[in-house]
This record gives structure tokens, C-alpha cells and sequence, in this order.
């Protein structure tokens, strides 16, 4: 992922981050889904674990997990990320998980079991910032990247807190509140952005929250992004049988840019 992201970043081409929801029968097999995304464009696999109170997702995610954990258990999701690993070697797979699963897991096992399945990448948003430090070490023992966050809300401290993790990709909270498409793109992400490049921030700023549209994708690149990451609408997309077709519209979005 730091290879692929970074010479991305060095031309030019924007990232596309695709929320990919484990264990949702609504998606397909796994394998199948994940060959789906990748042929129609997304770099980075940003693979949901399901979890039974994502406080940070609206409807269409919440509904997604539901979904997954009436038919399958947490250790299914671990299983497809190495199916998914297995039939895609080359891909960028990035966990996506609640704190609490870490939590549970303990931080050993967690670091283990995402290096055991194949994934590049860990983003846990809601991860205690005190115990960050040991989650960091045991996901880099494993040569695992570790992802942050950054708040809507951002202020110096927060930006100084993000330095480490100037790798691979940041994931900008373009909206303030919950995952789920909106009506329109909230230009204060643009701040946010703008704040870390001033910052001397090298990888790619990449916004995510309410994106929708591929309409959307091309104004957030207008107000500094690197990429997208989009979920919720992948997931209404794939309900409605064109998620294939979404994800390539976002991909020629981002794509019209060109290169630097």
C-alpha cells in the first residue's frame, strides 16, 4: 500500500478508497464482490468488519452489518479477507474495524489475525488515542500500516498527533457527523486539508463521509483531496444491482483530473 499510494500521490492520479462491507449476503461472495471493485477501479479494499453498534455509521451501514452478523460470525470476515487476499495478491486490503473488536481480540491476537488474513492496513476511528502507541507497534512488527482518522473538527494538536501516520493515506472526516450520502459537499474539509499541506503532510488526503456522487468525488479533488473514500452509496449501489457501474463512475470522476 505505501508503494502504490505514494507513486499515485508523485503522478498526480487520485485514490479511490472503496468501503467494501464483509459478510453482507447483499454484496455476493466475497471473492467475486472484491473482483467486481477492483476491475471497476478502487485502490484500496477498506474491508468493514461487522460490529453490532457502529456508533460512527448512518442507516446504510448499519443496515449492511445487521445483515452480516444475522448470517455469519466476527471470525467469517477474517476468513473472506483471506479469500479475498488469496485470489487478488496484489491488492491493496485495508481493515476497517470499531475499537471494541481490538479491544476484544486483545492486541496481540488482533495484530496476528490482520497479518494472518492478508491485509495491509488497519483504520480504527474510535481506537482510545492513549493506547494507540501498542496497537501502532504490534501492527508494524507485522509490517502492517496504521491508519488514523482526522475530525472533522481539526486543530493543531490533532495535526501535530497525525504525524506518524503520514503514510499511505489520511482519512479526512468530510462531513460532521455519521457515514451516509448527503445532498451536497461540506467546503470545510477544504480548511482541513488545506491546514495539513501547510503542514508539510505528504500522503494522500483522502476524504470521505457523505460522498455520493461522482459529482461529489470531482468537488472534493477541487478542494485539495488526493481521493475519496466511499461507502454507503457502494452499498446502495449494490442493492440496487449497479454497484459495479457506481464504482467505474467514480473512477472516471476522479480519472478526469488527469495527471500533475
Amino acid at each position: 500500500m505505501r508503494v502504490s499510494l505514494a507513486n499515485k500521490k508523485l503522478s498526480g492520479d487520485k485514490v479511490l478508497v472503496a468501503y467494501y462491507p464483509l459478510c453482507d449476503p447483499a454484496i455476493g461472495d466475497a471473492v467475486d464482490a472484491a473482483g467486481m471493485y477492483l476491475d471497476a477501479g478502487a485502490d484500496v479494499l477498506e474491508m468493514g468488519i461487522p460490529y453490532a453498534d457502529p456508533c460512527l455509521d448512518g442507516a446504510t451501514v448499519r443496515a449492511s452489518m445487521e445483515r452480516a452478523l444475522a448470517q455469519h460470525a466476527p471470525e467469517d470476515a477474517w476468513d473472506d479477507i483471506a479469500r479475498i487476499r488469496s485470489a487478488y495478491p496484489a491488492a491493496n486490503l485495508q481493515v476497517m474495524c470499531y475499537g471494541d473488536i481490538i479491544s476484544g481480540m486483545g492486541v496481540d491476537a488482533f495484530a496476528a489475525r490482520v497479518a494472518e488474513s492478508g491485509a495491509n492496513a488497519v483504520l480504527s476511528p474510535d481506537y482510545p488515542d492513549a493506547n494507540r502507541d501498542e496497537l501502532d507497534e504490534k501492527l508494524a512488527a507485522y509490517d502492517v500500516l496504521s491508519l488514523k482518522f482526522v475530525p472533522y473538527n481539526l486543530d493543531a494538536v490533532d495535526i501535530e498527533s497525525l504525524r506518524p501516520y503520514d503514510d499511505g493515506y489520511l482519512f479526512m472526516q468530510a462531513v460532521d457527523g455519521a457515514t451516509g450520502a448527503r445532498s451536497e459537499v461540506d467546503p470545510h474539509v477544504g480548511d482541513n486539508i488545506s491546514a495539513l499541506k501547510r503542514a508539510g503532510f505528504k500522503s494522500n488526503l483522502c476524504a470521505g463521509f457523505g460522498v455520493s456522487s461522482a459529482s461529489d468525488a470531482r468537488e472534493l479533488v477541487t478542494l485539495g483531496a488526493d481521493g475519496v473514500i466511499v461507502g454507503s452509496a457502494i452499498i446502495s449501489a449494490a442493492l440496487e444491482g449497479r454497484m459495479a457501474e457506481f464504482i467505474a463512475s467514480l473512477r472516471a470522476a476522479l480519472d478526469s483530473f488527469g495527471t500533475a
